[in-house]
C-alpha cells in the first residue's frame, strides 16, 4: 500500500506519535473533568470553569493535537512534499502541549490572569504549524482537492488563532468586544473550519486508501469544500441559518460520496472502526439540522453533537486504523518485510473501546435532553473508561513496534 517513495517522505515515526501520545492523555483528562463536574456540564453556560477546560482539552488537547500529529505525517505523502525542517516540528509539540495544558487548568481554576500565558504558547505552536503548511501546500504537486482543503483550513486556523486571541484579552483584560458573536465565530472556525475541513479533506484520501477503494469524484469534493466554505462564512458571520444550510448540504453531500465510494470498494468488509466514522457522520448531520431548526435550549446538545459526536468520533475511528498501519510502515524493513498491521491491533480491545464510547456518547445526549446529572456522570465515567482503553491501546502498539515483540510479517511492498 506504501511504497519505497512515499516512505521516504514520512517523519520519523517519534514525531506524529507524541502527537497521538498527548492526544490519549488530554482526552482522559477531558473525561475526568466531566465526570468530576456532572452538574456544571448539564448546567453549561459560556464562561470559565470546568466544562470550558474540558472543551479546550478535547478541542485544542485531543483534536488539533491529532490533526497536527496526522496531517504532518499524511500531507508530505498526499502532496508529494517532505516536511523539511523536523526541529520546528519538535518544537511545535513542546510549545504546544504545556501551552494547552496551562490554557485549560487555568479555564477550570477560573484564573483569567494565566490563560494569556497558555495561549500565547498554543498559538506560537499553531504559527509554526501554519508555516509548515503552507510551505508543504506552495510546493505540492498532487492531490488538487486534498490541497484545497488544505489551504482552506489554513485560512480558517489563522482566523480562529485570531478569535482565540481577542477572547482571551477579554477574560483577562476586559476588552470592550463582542464576546457572544466572537464567541460563535471562534467555534465555527475550530470545528467546521480547521479541524472540519482537515477532517473532510482527509477523508477523501485515507478513507478509500484503507477500505482499498476509488476516491470520491473530483468535481463532488469540490461542491462539498464550497458549500462548506460557504456555511463557515456566514456561520461566522452570525448568519445561523443560511450557514446551517449550507453545511448541512455539504455534509450530506461528504457522506453521500463517501459512502458511494466505500461500496465500491475491494475489501470483502469494511473494518469495526469504520462503526465509529459512520456514527460521526451521523452526528455531524444531526448537529447541522439542530442548528437549522434552531432547537430551543438546545446548545449543550449542539455542543456534544459537534465536538465528541462528530469530531471525536471520527478521529477515534480513523487513529484506531491509522496508528497501526503507521507503525506498521515505520517498523518495516527491506529484509524483514513489513508488520501485518493485524498483529498491531488489539481488536477485542478496541471493540470494547467502541462499545464503551458509543455508550458515552447515548448517555451524554440523553443527560442533555433530560439534564440530568447522573446521566452525564454515567456518560463521562463510560467515556473515561473509552479513553483508558485507547491508551492502552496505543501503549499496546508502541510496545509491538519499540520493545521487540515482533508480530508476523509479509513481505515489503515494492
Amino acid at each position: 500500500m506504501f511504497g519505497n517513495v512515499a516512505r521516504s517522505r514520512l517523519l520519523p515515526m517519534s514525531l506524529p506519535f507524541r502527537y497521538f501520545g498527548a492526544a490519549a492523555a488530554f482526552q482522559l483528562g477531558a473525561w475526568a473533568l466531566l465526570l468530576f463536574f456532572p452538574t456544571e456540564l448539564v448546567n453549561f453556560e459560556i464562561g470559565l470553569g470546568p466544562v470550558f477546560a474540558a472543551l479546550h482539552l478535547l478541542t485544542l488537547g485531543v483534536l488539533a493535537m491529532s490533526a497536527i500529529g496526522a496531517t504532518l505525517q499524511l500531507l508530505p505523502v498526499a502532496t508529494r512534499q517532505p516536511v523539511s525542517a523536523l526541529w520546528a516540528v519538535r518544537l511545535q509539540w513542546w510549545l504546544f502541549v504545556p501551552g494547552t495544558a496551562l490554557f485549560a487548568g487555568a479555564g477550570a481554576a477560573y484564573r483569567p490572569d494565566l490563560l494569556g500565558a497558555g495561549a500565547m504558547a498554543v498559538v506560537l505552536s499553531l504559527l509554526l504549524y501554519g508555516i509548515l503548511l503552507f510551505r508543504n501546500l506552495l510546493g505540492a504537486r498532487g492531490m488538487r482537492v486534498v490541497v484545497a482543503h488544505g489551504w482552506a483550513a489554513l485560512a480558517c486556523l489563522v482566523a480562529l488563532a485570531a478569535t482565540g486571541l481577542a477572547l482571551v484579552g477579554r477574560y483577562e483584560h476586559g476588552w470592550a468586544i463582542d464576546h457572544q458573536a466572537l464567541r460563535a465565530a471562534h467555534l465555527v472556525l475550530a470545528t467546521f473550519g480547521f479541524m472540519g475541513l482537515l477532517a473532510i479533506g482527509l477523508s477523501g484520501f485515507l478513507l478509500p486508501m484503507l477500505a482499498v477503494a476509488p476516491p470520491p469524484p473530483q468535481r463532488v469534493a469540490y461542491a462539498v469544500l464550497g458549500l462548506a466554505l460557504a456555511g463557515i462564512v456566514m456561520g461566522s458571520l452570525g448568519w445561523t441559518l443560511p450557514g446551517a444550510l449550507a453545511g448541512l448540504g455539504a455534509a450530506l453531500l461528504h457522506v453521500g460520496a463517501m459512502e458511494r465510494s466505500l461500496r465500491a470498494r475491494l475489501r470483502p468488509r469494511l473494518e469495526p472502526s469504520f462503526l465509529l466514522v459512520r456514527v460521526s457522520w451521523a452526528c455531524l448531520i444531526a448537529c447541522l439540522a439542530l442548528a437549522a431548526l434552531g432547537f430551543p435550549g438546545g446548545t449543550l446538545l449542539f455542543a456534544l453533537l459537534l465536538v465528541p459526536g462528530w469530531l471525536l468520533t471520527f478521529l477515534l475511528g480513523v487513529l484506531a486504523r491509522i496508528v497501526p498501519f503507521l507503525a506498521s510502515v515505520h517498523a518495516s524493513s527491506s529484509d524483514r518485510g513489513t508488520p501485518i498491521v493485524a498483529a498491531l491491533t488489539p481488536a477485542r480491545l478496541l471493540a470494547a473501546h467502541r462499545a464503551l464510547h458509543l455508550a458515552a456518547l447515548a448517555l451524554l445526549v440523553a443527560a442533555a435532553l433530560t439534564g440530568q446529572a447522573v446521566l452525564a456522570a454515567a456518560g463521562a465515567a463510560c467515556g473515561l473508561a473509552s479513553a483508558t482503553l485507547f491508551s492502552a491501546f496505543f501503549v499496546f502498539v508502541l510496545c509491538k513496534v519499540r520493545h521487540g515483540i515482533q508480530p508476523p510479517h509479509q513481505p515489503a511492498a515494492a
